[in-house]
């Protein structure tokens, strides 16, 4: 039988070479430690780790989508919107008696429909994603406030709230379907042909048309895919808050920006991977919830958040040597 030789300070130089190598999952651990200490170890009860989850699948759901856009050198800026837009036709259709199947199907291919048309705004019409889908932000919010006249709606029916608020063994729905949705981006970035299309695409677009690859063909199912994502995000939500209202997550598209980049998407493209966007998402979620812990002005959140994403950023371009 052998015998470890491994000694106790062995053991931690090999603990603090893989946290080198891996700075996220350091500022992970590091932010559980703080939060866990000033919450007086409540941050570390089931009971919250369930519900920061549960606060955040939404947001997640949507940076998985968003690391598609990103990942090729784009973005998507009509995430929050798209939410919106979802959450008006999901309330109005099932409060108008259209069950629960309908509105779910209609807002899905909402979502599609408006990450479809980015998409051909960026490919076909040459315009540069941060002011395609700012314009599609802009026209899916205004369908939002048109629908009821900016009014919020309520009334759910029981089924489509199990959505936000029902449990399989204990565990949120929600969270169930950010899991599979984050499972479903890894199989399609690490298994399949499309996967390496966006990896190839996003490193060196004219090189890929070269080689072959259909690089707009690549770009609209990206934008395809942040678009059912920010739907799916609008689903639970909606559910999640029994409203469908024409201004919510007016500033979750930041959180899913910042969850992508902060999680080591670079936004030059080609580099990146999902999950790192879940990382990303749980630095996003432990450090509100630091905050809060902190009793830190909402308001002044936002504004650190914002200054996170541009140091990170910064980073990102530094360490992929663009000037």
């Amino acid at each position: 039988m052998e015998v470890s030789t491994d000694t106790p300070k062995s053991i931690w130089s090999q603990i603090l070479a893989i946290l080198g190598k891996n700075p996220r999952l350091s500022v992970f651990l590091i932010l559980a430690v703080i939060s866990t200490a000033l919450s007086k170890g409540i941050f570390l009860s089931p009971a919250n780790l369930h519900n920061m989850l549960r606060q955040y699948a939404g947001i997640g759901i949507m940076a998985v989508g968003q690391t598609f856009a990103i990942l090729l050198a784009g973005v998507d800026l009509s995430q929050g919107s798209v939410v919106a837009l979802v959450s008006m036709i999901l309330a109005y259709l099932n409060t108008s008696g259209c069950g629960i199947v309908w509105p779910l199907v209609v807002g899905l291919c909402a979502g599609a429909a408006c990450g479809l048309t980015s998409g051909l705004i960026v490919t076909r019409g040459k315009v540069p994603p941060f002011i395609a889908t700012l314009a599609m932000a802009s026209i899916a919010r205004g369908i939002a406030t048109l629908i009821t006249q900016a009014r919020p709606v309520y009334g759910l029916s029981k089924e489509l709230l199990v959505f936000g608020r029902g449990t399989v063994g204990g565990i949120g729905i929600q969270i169930l379907v950010w899991a599979n949705v984050a499972l479903l981006g890894v199989f399609l970035l690490t298994r399949t042909v499309y996967g390496r299309e966006v990896y190839i695409v996003g490193g060196n677009e004219r090189s890929a048309n070269l080689s072959g690859i259909n690089a707009h063909r690549v770009k609209l199912a990206a934008y395809i895919l942040s678009g059912v994502c920010a739907a799916l995000a609008g689903i639970v939500i909606t559910s999640k808050l029994d409203m469908g209202g024409p201004y919510i997550s007016l500033t979750d598209n930041v959180q899913s920006v910042a969850s992508v980049v902060i999680g080591g998407t670079s936004f030059a493209g080609g580099r990146g991977s999902i999950s790192g966007t879940i990382v990303g998402t749980l630095i996003i979620a432990m450090m509100n919830n630091l905050m809060n812990l902190m009793l830190i002005n909402p308001y002044i959140q936002q504004g650190i958040i914002g200054a996170i994403i541009l140091l990170t950023v910064t980073m990102n371009q530094r360490k992929a040597g663009v000037r």
